[in-house]
């Protein structure tokens, strides 16, 4: 019973969850953003798509290093140091509005956004005690998706009315806050110093790599790749079905919801287990996102909205979890990185296939047709998670 009341708001974890908050709303607002701006200046989705698969192939090899770095290096001086980095990127937006200049620019911000997310969930995985880990997570998670959510909601409504210009000069400002942040965490790498050892004298992709964690990590991967298609193309959906900027109403639906679901389901998990909430998890989503791609009016892009965000609430974090519980302590960091990495590229791979499929059946098809993922991280659970 004792461990149960092992304190988890610590001023620390409190910070933590602040600064992924901040960090993630930025960050998703930029992209978001990115696909409405250069839709006004080039015609086709499927650059506005090849945006965030360049930031997220990026991101994704710089994964491979980002875990390395950080147990060698002071993590709060990198977050520093990466906070200054992301900000850089940003003041870049500025120079030029050509399409392969911004592209570039990508590629800069999936290299940042890789390192600050690996040193966050880092932190975070060392701060939340072992038997509230389900918990902790979860509402770590939160914040990584309240972010997630508020972002593509700023963005879409932001830019009906102002220019792109003007809401980097918003994120600018978030991220200058964040940094601020950064300097309240402390350093946790010495409570890692202890783990790496058993696995020094591995091979490097064994360090990378564990296949008990290879099932959570795909269901992840089809997970992002479903959200891509609501970051990237719910905001031009709006504008083929003539609802404009008010179909970001669908984010404040989906961030109610998730909010309300996470509140419990990490209690749920620590008691329960993961079944229980998978199961029902996958099911929401690809209702959700049918009902989005068939939207004709508000009020089904709220209930779409609602449907999704359980499936947003679910998912991620406690598949998570459920992959930290399949590993010994000193595999964490290898679990949270094939996480992460799978993660970036579902991201990558839905933003660029889903952007080709928007050209040739436009966005409502898309959206629906994005369903199948859920279906398939459905399939995958049932059968993979018997063994």
């Amino acid at each position: 019973m004792d461990q149960v009341k092992v304190k988890l708001w610590t001023n620390q974890y409190i910070m933590i969850v602040i600064l992924s908050l901040v960090i993630f709303a930025a960050f998703y607002m930029i992209t978001a953003g990115f696909p409405i701006f250069v839709s006004t200046i080039s015609d086709n989705p499927a650059i506005a798509g090849t945006m965030t698969t360049t930031l997220m192939v990026a991101s994704l090899v710089t994964r491979f290093f980002a875990s390395v770095m950080i147990q060698k290096v002071n993590m709060k001086l990198l977050l520093i140091i990466f906070h200054l980095y992301f900000i850089g990127t940003i003041g870049l937006t500025f120079l030029s509005d050509s399409i392969g200049f911004l592209i570039f620019i990508r590629a800069l911000q999936g290299i940042g956004f890789c390192m600050l997310t690996n040193l966050v969930f880092t932190i975070s995985s060392n701060i939340v005690p072992k038997s509230r880990l389900g918990e902790g997570l979860v509402f770590f998670a939160m914040s990584t998706s309240i972010g997630t959510t508020i972002g593509p909601l700023i963005a879409i409504a932001y830019l009906a009315n102002y220019s792109f210009k003007s809401m980097m000069v918003v994120t600018l400002g978030l991220m200058i806050f964040a940094l601020v942040c950064s300097f309240f965490t402390k350093n946790t790498g010495k409570l890692e110093k202890k783990r790496p050892q058993p696995t020094n004298k591995e091979p490097f992709y064994k360090y990378m790599f564990d296949r008990r964690v290879l099932l959570p990590s795909i269901l992840v991967a089809f997970n992002y790749m479903a959200i891509a298609g609501t970051v990237n193309f719910v905001g031009a959906f709006g504008k083929e079905i003539n609802l404009g900027g008010s179909i970001s109403q669908f984010f404040i639906a989906q961030g109610i919801s998730m909010v309300f679901v996470r509140s419990i389901s990490g209690k749920i998990f620590d008691r329960f287990g993961h079944r229980i909430l998978i199961i029902p998890g996958a099911i929401s989503g690809a209702i959700g996102l049918t009902l989005l791609g068939l939207s004709t009016s508000m009020w089904m892009v709220l209930v779409s909205g609602v449907l999704f965000g359980i499936a947003f609430a679910i998912l991620q974090p406690i598949i998570q979890a459920w992959a930290l519980t399949l590993v010994p302590p000193e595999k964490k960091a290898t679990a949270n990185s094939m996480l992460l990495i799978f993660m970036d590229s579902g991201m990558a791979i839905g933003s660029l296939g889903l952007g080709f499929l928007a050209k040739m059946v436009g966005y409502g098809m898309t959206l629906t047709y994005s369903a199948v993922f859920m279906v398939i991280i459905l399939i995958l659970y049932l059968i993979g998670s018997k063994k």
